[in-house]
């Protein structure tokens, strides 16, 4: 629910990238860019957080000169932090190799597709509609697997699986039943359903960097607009949301921006509450 806004010293802001700061051609609009280095040039910290990995953000830190400023990215839904200068992994969670077989071996047994994420590569199970809108909207190269059980011998940091949105969702509620004790379940587009490692969550990462920086929660800022997103607007102390976010994010979010992503909603976020 919007409340009024009132004077903050933020000093930091978390972004997730698609659907937030991305419009839908994948860009960074001038509007947002000006917001983000002006706050950069009050010293406040822009950390960028997806469910992509270092490999699919970097560009992006790149453009907004964040890997110059020794900042922080987020990736994979925050099971990586990484230090956006060097593409070094400060935290990485990992899926056992043993749940990650058996896992697969279920969603084989539905006949679902899924893949895995190493570097700069989709691996996937067999090619299909879903790993390619990945490739296109990651800019990660994809493959079919080509050895199983080499690939599952080792530990994974996330499993997508692709799919039409209803069973997308069916599948959700059953995964959050039987394995939500073992994994972190999210849905990052309707189409997309993620399982990561426990503790895994971009809520949980944003407090975690936080406290390396010595930085309270009260004093960071966070826009997201899905179901990944929630725990980091949940735990913000101003958690912010575009005018396109699913429902359960807008009504978690202290300031819903009139605008969508497609208008600068970043900006706008900023005007309100950093520069207002």
């Amino acid at each position: 629910m919007n409340q009024a806004v009132q004077k903050t010293q933020i000093r930091l802001i978390a972004l997730d990238l698609d659907d937030t700061l991305l419009r839908a051609d994948l860009s960074i609009s001038e509007e947002n860019k000006r917001a983000l280095q002006r706050a950069e040039k009050l010293g406040i910290h822009i950390v960028l957080a997806s469910g992509r990995n270092y490999f699919s953000m970097r560009r992006y830190a790149e453009e907004l000169c964040i890997h110059r400023r020794g900042d922080y990215l987020i990736g994979s839904n925050g099971a990586q932090l990484i230090q956006a200068s060097t593409g070094k992994l400060l935290e990485d969670l990992k899926l056992p190799a043993s749940f990650c077989r058996a896992l697969t071996a279920e969603l084989e047994r539905q006949g679902y597709a899924w893949q895995l994420y190493i570097e700069d590569t989709i691996y996937c199970n067999r090619m299909n509609e879903w790993a390619i809108t990945d490739h296109r909207l990651s800019g990660l190269a994809v493959e079919v697997i080509s050895d199983m059980d080499a690939i599952l011998s080792h530990d994974q940091t996330k499993i997508l699986v692709g799919g039409e949105p209803p069973r997308i969702e069916s599948l959700y509620k059953d995964l959050k039943t039987h394995i939500g004790s073992q994994a972190e379940i999210v849905t990052s587009k309707p189409y997309f359903l993620e399982i990561l490692p426990k503790g895994a969550d971009k809520g949980a990462a944003l407090e975690r960097l936080a406290k390396r920086l010595r930085i309270g929660m009260e004093s960071v800022l966070a826009v997201g607009d899905a179901r990944n997103d929630l725990s980091m607007i949940q735990k913000a102390g101003w958690g912010c949301a575009p005018a396109n976010a699913d429902e359960d994010v807008r009504l978690a979010a202290r300031l819903v921006s009139t605008k969508s992503n497609e208008e600068d909603a970043v900006a706008d976020i900023l005007d309100q509450i950093v520069f207002g």
